[in-house]
Order: structure tokens, then C-alpha cells, then sequence
């Protein structure tokens, strides 16, 4: 039977349209996969956990009373089971189709900064924080795509397509909030492209005027979307939710110095694990002076439009403070990795300026010179950050690793003493008391870890440790209470207790079989 090639199937064309899309980018899109494999196959190879992830091993967290209903709208598509491969995988392509958009656009279009910006956009330390929240990794990546649509459908020039923006806009948001900022530096980031394309100066203001109102209204329709659901589950934002909220016009000024200053902090300390090793941070330096020299080349290319030239370096200006603008409304305590994934548009910003000067007419022999070696120095600094993080991501993973088998051999090892005590009987809980010292060799060479949100992994005290022992050890036992271990470690008893590995370290008082660590 002959197949109809006149009338193709519903499938068929679908097939056949992302076929032809698939060769359009197939460079950032091959790419992409490629980096994303190479920095977090162990994550998805391997069952990660810290705190969060054992907790929520069967459940997306907070949704409703953290202001992401988006996300537990996502059950049906993600359903609440913890899988790290196919959760990974999933990941992986939402990401890489995010890369192919931004490529678009971004218009960038050289090849080898297109293979450049999938990989920092796919080995970026924020996206190896995510992978230690497993439960919510694809529903992350389905925002962050969502974020970058909203960007791509707000170049149409219709209606429709605007309004499909701020949809897209409101549901990254109902999935992630802190992705409100990664749209923010992807809008300053188009107006740059626009000027540096020979737009009017005044044209591309006005636009920049119209982009301030897409996100201000985007985010009074989440709020407001958000206030009405609370209403009609009968529930309230929880505390930790409700507190990061601190948006102030009087706090406006200091707001946006602490966004400023942070932003600036990443280039000089491990911060939020963005830049974590002193190499890395060597590397970045220069390649922001690669970045300013690319930037005055630009600049004096337009330098018969002094309006431009202006608005270029005013947006410029912008940029570090579009990245943060989580600062202007949120409490800093609740700033940290994760949220910080809109850092890698200030890749995207260096990968365009080189894309715009290869192109650029020859200057006299010493500025052709100097334009060469920006160019050579954009590409080897970019490979160099992209080496360092898929270094930092295996790294990152294993400690996670470590510390789930040091955790799992506690756990066994206690559980073993526990069942051969004699006083262990029906209705005993347990107390695990104090605070866990972790091996020196944390220290020693995994130490940089510590400030990457996600990857800090699973200790004896952590809060989840009662899951920890039903999912993956199969003992279950009641954990006394906050205020039954207060009333424990204020006792006599447990004062005379040595701390653990020692004899005498775990010992029943009460109800309950104690663990002092420390």
C-alpha cells in the first residue's frame, strides 16, 4: 500500500517540521546535548540526593503555598516520582531547544559562538544546583523555556503574539519566579543586538520602554492569579514564601546597590558558587576585558550616532542589574544559586559582541591587532569557563555521591546497633542530636562545593533523615520532636554521653535512642 504523500497525516507534518527545524539548529542543538552529557550524565546515571531531594522523592515541594502553582499544575506532565534519567534527559532537551531560541533570537551567527553559548548556558553552575533538586529539574527547564519564549514571541510584531507572551511569561513564573530575571537581561540583551544592528536610538528606547511594561505587567498578573488561587484552595503563602517578598519603593535605592554590589561580588569570591575556583574567576576577568575592548570597537563603529553610542553603554550599564533584579523585590537571604541562572546573559552579551565583530571591516593594522587577539581571547576564555564548570558539575556530583554513601553507612551501622539493643522495644523513636562534622577531606578538595545551592548533599542531621531511612534504607521509625530533642540534649544524661563513633554514644533515654554527634 502506497503511503499519501499529498494529504500527510497530523504526525507526519509535525515530524517533518521539527526535521527541518532540527537542521536549522542543528549546531547549537547538537551542541547543547553534547555539553549537557558531559557536565550531568552522573546525575542522571546515579540516584543524588540532599535534604530537599529525599524529602521529596515522591512530591514537586511547595506549589500552591510557594506561589508556584505552575508547578504543581505539571503533575500530569511530570508526574511526582524522582527519576533521574528521564527527568535528566527531559531537562537536557528543554534547555537545548532554549539554546536554539536564544540563538535565534540573539542572532548569533557564527557557528563557534553558537556551539559557545550552548555550553555555557548547559554547564552553568545553576543548572548543577538544580540537578540536586531532581524533583523539580524538568519542571525548571520547562520555565526556563518559557522564560526564553516570551523573549522570542515579544519580537512578533501582532497582538497575538504579544499576549502569548506575557502568557508564557506568567507561567515560567507560576513555575519559577526568580526566571523573571533571566527574561529581563534577555530583553536588555535584544536592545543591545537592535543598536548594534544600526537601529534608530529612539526606536530601540521606546522598545525598551515597552519591554519594562511587559515585565511589570507579567509580574502584576502572576501576583494577582497567584492571590486568587490562594483564595480558591483556602490556603496561605507559608512563612519562608511570603517573608522573600519585600518589595519597597522606599528600599528601591539600596536595593538596587545590594544588586550591583553582588553582582560584582561573583568576580572577586565564590559567592554563590557561580564563579567558585580562583582559576575561574582569573578567567572571567579577562574575559570581560575582551568584552570591553569588543564593546569599544562597537562603539566606535558607531560613533556618527553619539545617541547610540549612549544608549549602548547606558544598556551596558543595565545589564548587571537586569541579571539581579530578583534584589529589587526579594529578601537577599533567599537569593542563591539556582535563582541566579540569568548570570550566563552576561556570556550571551560577550558571545555577541564577537559575533558582531567578525564581520567587522578591517581597522588599521594595530586596532585589527588588538580586535583579533579580543576575538581569540573571547573564544579560548569561553572554552576555558565551559571546561571549569563541567569540572565543577562531576565534582559537585560527586560529593553527592560521597555523601550519600557516608550517610547510608551511618544509618546502617546504627540501624544494626539499634535492632541488637535490648531496650530497643515497640514505640521506641529515635534522636539523632547535634551537629554532623563532616571528613576533612571535604575540606581538603571539595570545599568550593559549599557554596553552590543544591550539591552541599545529605547528612546524618539532616531534616529528612526519617524519609531518608524509609526510602532507601526500608526502616521505619518515629524521629522525636524538635522540642523532645531540646528537652534530650538539655538532660544530664545526654551531657555524660560521648560524642559518636565512641562507645556510649548512642544510648535510650526515655522513649527514645539517642545519637549524640556532637
Amino acid at each position: 500500500m502506497q503511503s499519501d504523500t499529498t494529504h500527510p497525516l497530523l504526525f507526519q507534518r509535525i515530524l517533518r517540521a521539527l526535521a527541518r527545524l532540527g537542521n536549522a539548529y542543528r549546531v547549537p542543538l547538537l551542541s547543547a546535548l553534547v555539553f549537557g552529557f558531559l557536565a550531568h550524565t552522573f546525575a542522571f546515571t546515579n540516584k543524588l540526593v540532599n535534604h530537599d531531594e529525599v524529602q521529596c522523592l515522591f512530591s514537586k515541594g511547595a506549589t500552591v503555598v510557594s506561589g508556584r502553582w505552575g508547578l504543581g499544575a505539571l503533575d500530569s506532565l511530570f508526574p511526582n516520582v524522582s527519576m533521574p534519567w528521564i527527568y535528566g534527559v527531559v531537562t537536557i532537551l528543554l534547555l537545548a531547544i532554549s539554546v536554539c531560541v536564544l540563538v535565534s533570537v540573539l542572532s548569533i551567527r557564527s557557528g563557534w559562538m553558537q556551539v559557545l553559548a550552548a555550553g555555557l548556558v548547559l554547564t552553568f553552575p545553576s543548572l548543577t544546583g538544580t540537578f540536586g533538586y531532581l524533583f523539580t529539574a524538568s519542571s525548571y527547564g520547562a520555565a526556563f523555556l518559557l522564560a526564553v519564549l516570551s523573549v522570542w514571541l515579544l519580537q512578533r510584531s501582532s497582538l497575538w503574539y504579544w499576549l502569548g507572551a506575557v502568557v508564557c511569561m506568567v507561567l515560567s513564573l507560576s513555575i519559577y519566579q526568580a526566571y523573571v530575571s533571566l527574561t529581563a537581561a534577555l530583553l536588555v540583551l535584544i536592545l543591545i543586538r537592535q543598536l548594534l544592528e544600526g537601529e534608530d536610538a529612539a526606536a530601540v528606547f521606546r522598545r525598551g520602554v515597552g519591554y519594562v511594561l511587559f515585565l511589570a505587567l507579567s509580574l502584576g498578573l502572576y501576583f494577582g492569579l497567584t492571590q486568587l488561587i490562594l483564595r480558591i484552595k483556602h490556603v496561605q503563602m507559608v512563612s519562608y514564601a511570603a517573608d522573600s517578598v519585600t518589595f519597597d519603593l522606599r528600599s528601591l535605592p539600596d536595593n538596587i546597590g545590594r544588586a550591583y554590589q553582588n553582582f560584582v561580588r561573583n568576580f572577586r569570591e565564590p559567592a554563590f558558587g557561580l564563579i567558585p575556583t580562583v582559576f575561574s574567576r582569573r578567567v572571567h576577568l579577562l574575559a570581560l576585558v575582551c568584552a570591553a575592548v569588543l564593546l569599544v570597537f562597537q562603539g566606535v563603529r558607531m560613533g556618527k550616532k553619539p545617541l547610540s553610542v549612549l544608549l549602548l553603554a547606558v544598556l551596558a550599564a543595565v545589564l548587571p542589574l537586569a541579571v539581579n533584579c530578583m534584589y529589587l523585590f526579594t529578601a537577599p537571604d533567599s537569593v542563591h544559586t539556582l535563582v541566579l541562572y540569568s548570570f550566563v546573559c552576561v556570556y550571551l552579551l560577550v558571545l555577541i559582541l564577537a559575533d558582531r565583530a567578525l564581520d567587522m571591516a578591517s581597522p588599521k593594522k594595530r586596532a585589527e591587532a588588538v580586535r583579533r587577539a579580543a576575538l581569540n581571547g573571547t573564544v579560548f576564555l569561553s572554552a576555558a569557563i565551559i571546561v571549569v564548570n563541567i569540572y565543577v558539575a562531576n565534582t559537585s556530583y560527586l560529593t553527592l555521591h560521597l555523601r550519600y554513601e557516608n550517610a547510608y553507612a551511618f544509618y546502617t551501622a546504627l540501624i544494626a546497633d539499634i535492632r541488637q539493643s535490648p531496650e530497643f522495644t515497640e514505640g521506641t523513636k529515635l534522636a539523632v542530636i547535634g551537629t554532623w562534622e563532616d571528613p576533612d577531606f571535604y575540606e581538603a578538595h571539595l570545599d568550593f562545593t559549599n557554596y553552590l545551592t543544591g550539591v552541599t548533599g545529605f547528612k546524618p542531621d539532616s531534616y529528612s533523615a526519617q524519609r531518608f531511612l524509609e526510602y532507601y534504607l526500608g526502616f521505619s521509625i518515629p524521629f522525636v520532636s524538635e522540642e523532645e530533642a531540646a528537652d534530650i540534649a538539655a538532660s544530664a544524661e545526654f551531657a555524660e554521653m560521648p560524642c559518636y563513633p565512641y562507645y556510649g554514644s548512642t544510648r535510650k533515654i526515655g522513649d527514645a535512642m539517642v545519637v549524640k554527634l556532637s
